[in-house]
């Protein structure tokens, strides 16, 4: 500090007093200044040391007056959240917030940065005129720093109000936003007053306005007001960035199981009316990449819960349906094929892939197994279930109703239908498709078998036993060797329900039994499979023949395509050579080319595109107590 600069020194009066007596005694004719005259002090020493306490001042008030602030902020949290009952909490709560707001307390946190800039700026000004009577190369020096640290300070200052969504402002760009708008309103007035003038100058602004898109909040009294405005009224571009800085930023299972769990909803915001083409089909790769990982991780670890499962094969179901970020043709054959048999237990998955609508007739049956087998192991006969065997078997809920109370008489009526779906599929199927085609009826027929017939309705053990003698007949004398083939590996995997149902009667032959190994070449032989001969177990109506459809023409020289060059297909078993996956009669080669099950990769290819045969849907009567013919469709009486 400079405060000796501003008061009389006594070293320097005394040190005036001994020059005088000094020249008084020389009796020189000097002039020496009167020692009697009043002290005046320097007009800089002045300003620096003014400028000086200022700035010390109000830096104390700062201090003190965060204190106060903090202390204040401690007695609030204490007295407006008191332990007390939820409305007295809410009353008082409320009665406190209203008393901030009416103080302005507010204005009291703004103001506290706002003293402490003023401090410093009057300690840089009295350190200008400081050095400026110092030393001037030093003074120089200094205030070019001074004077860019000002600039950039200014420059912030004014910075939010022409760029509503920038983060940099200081405690003065509120008055600044006063200023501005003060300006702004005369000018306004002005070229009111002069519409000559308006016609040529406001015009500019005007044009700029609207290449900025909203000319009346270039300038606004209230910032933070006019940020909202501005955000509001900008595209919708900034929220597909914001979905996607999201979705980036999730690492962990459970916050990507909360964001597809919200994509469906998303979907069908009014809001964003363009979300799927503008964010989902632009990111499709990525979220069905991470969509494909989250379940992939899910279903193969043991330290998930069974609930947690069910409910994130749900969140992707439904993300799946309303995004169709995974095709048809890719999950069917994952679930059916792979590792995801898990959603074969979810009643949404069976009920989502029953409405998929695709002209595939392969995609179309594999569908129908999903939906067979989740009919088959579904135990809880709610609505939903009602709603997925009708769409099904195309029935009636009251023809459901009347089988269900006859013991597994469902299962078997779902086994009988899915069984001529096999047939049906595999017959009309290019030679690129059987290999999936048998894997797929293998693993569904699996599943939809574990009943007991001997429980189930006579009329439908009936029916069984003349759609038995129809696959025999088909297997045995068929002219075409691929649907011989299917119809004897489909004998091979009923098989148990025709032992069960003729178990004791002495019918059937003694080539094979119940504990006949699945591998035991003699089951590989149609010649091996009798015809249920039981007079008792004829079907009281005709049974209709299998429906058995021309496989597709393929194209001159073109050789099938291998499984292993669609990329994709998880093996659904170990691979192996061909004999050891599939039962081919050992006495012929396989019907038709088997391809190699190598190793694949994630992705699934879409189905190739064959010429299209028509696949009519089953028609059932409305009530099990109908006339019409219940086994023109699946079989059953």
């Amino acid at each position: 500090m400079s405060i000796p600069d501003i008061r009389p020194s006594s070293q320097a009066t005394l040190v005036l007093y001994a020059a005088r007596i000094d020249q008084q005694l020389s009796q020189s004719n000097g002039t020496l200044p009167d020692p009697t005259q009043p002290f005046s002090p320097p007009i800089w020493s002045v300003w620096v040391n003014g400028l000086w306490l200022m700035s010390l001042c109000i830096g104390l008030t700062c201090a003190l007056l965060a204190t106060l602030l903090q202390q204040w902020a401690r007695r609030y949290l204490r007295v407006a959240y008191p332990q007390l009952s939820p409305h007295k909490r809410a009353r008082i709560r409320a009665f406190y917030s209203e008393g901030v707001e009416k103080l302005h307390v507010p204005w009291a946190v703004e103001l506290l940065p706002a003293l402490l800039h003023t401090s410093l700026f009057l300690f840089f000004a009295g350190l200008g005129v400081f050095l400026f009577s110092i030393h001037r190369t030093l003074f120089n020096i200094i205030m070019s720093w001074i004077g860019l640290c000002g600039f950039v300070y200014v420059y912030l200052t004014f910075l939010p109000i022409f760029y509503k969504d920038s983060p940099y402002s200081s405690p003065l760009s509120v008055f600044a936003s006063f200023c501005v708008t003060g300006i702004r309103y005369r000018f306004v007035r002005f070229l009111d007053r002069y519409p000559r003038l308006d016609s040529l100058i406001f015009r500019r602004y005007r044009n700029y306005g609207a290449r900025s898109g909203h000319p009346e909040n270039f300038f606004s009294h209230s910032m933070s007001k006019t940020a909202e405005n501005f955000a509001l009224k900008m595209g919708p571009d900034i929220d597909y960035r914001a979905f996607t800085w999201t979705f980036d930023s999730l690492d962990e299972d459970n916050e990507l199981e909360k964001f597809f769990e919200g994509v469906p909803g998303l979907c069908k915001s009014r809001a964003l009316p363009n979300v799927k083409p503008e964010f989902i089909q632009k990111n499709e790769k990525k979220l069905s990449t991470v969509l494909i990982g989250l379940m992939n991780r899910t279903l193969a670890s043991n330290l998930v819960s069974e609930v947690v499962k069910r409910r994130r094969i749900i969140i992707c179901t439904k993300a799946v349906d309303v995004t169709s970020l995974l095709g048809p043709w890719w999950i069917l054959r994952r679930v059916l094929l792979g590792e995801w048999h898990k959603f074969l237990e979810c009643i949404e998955f069976a009920r989502f892939v029953q409405s998929l609508d695709t002209a595939h007739k392969v995609t179309a049956f594999y569908a129908q197994c999903v939906a067979a087998v989740a009919i088959s192991n579904i135990r809880e006969r709610d609505e939903s279930w009602y709603q997925l065997a009708r769409g099904q078997l195309k029935v009636s809920k009251s023809f459901l109703q009347f089988y269900v109370a006859h013991g597994d008489s469902i299962p078997l009526v779902n086994a009988i239908f899915i069984i001529r779906r096999i047939i049906q599929t595999f017959s009309g199927s290019a030679e690129r498709h059987r290999n999936d085609i048998l894997d797929a009826s293998s693993k569904t027929l699996e599943s939809v078998c574990k009943f007991d017939i001997r429980n189930t309705a006579p009329k439908l053990q009936h029916e069984f036993c003349g759609l038995w003698n129809q696959l025999v007949e088909v297997a045995q004398k068929n002219e075409h060797a691929h649907v011989k083939f299917a119809a004897t590996a489909t004998l091979k995997n009923i098989r148990k329900l025709y032992l069960a149902l003729h178990d004791g009667t002495g019918i059937y032959q003694n080539a094979f039994s119940a504990a006949t190994d699945e591998h035991d070449p003699i089951l590989d032989h149609a010649d091996t499979y009798p015809k249920c001969s039981d007079p008792s177990h004829e079907p009281s109506r005709p049974v209709p023949d299998l429906e058995l459809e021309n496989p597709p023409t393929e194209a001159a020289g073109a050789p099938a395509t291998p499984v292993s060059a669609m990329a994709g297909l998880p093996p659904a078993v170990e691979p192996g050579p061909p004999s050891a996956r599939h039962y081919y009669p050992p006495s012929s080669s396989p019907p038709f080319p088997v391809p190699y099950l190598g190793p694949h990769s994630l992705s699934y290819p879409s189905p190739d595109s064959p010429p299209i045969i028509s696949m009519p849907e089953p028609q059932l009567p409305l009530s099990p107590h109908d006339d019409g013919n219940i086994a023109v469709a699946i079989g059953v009486p």
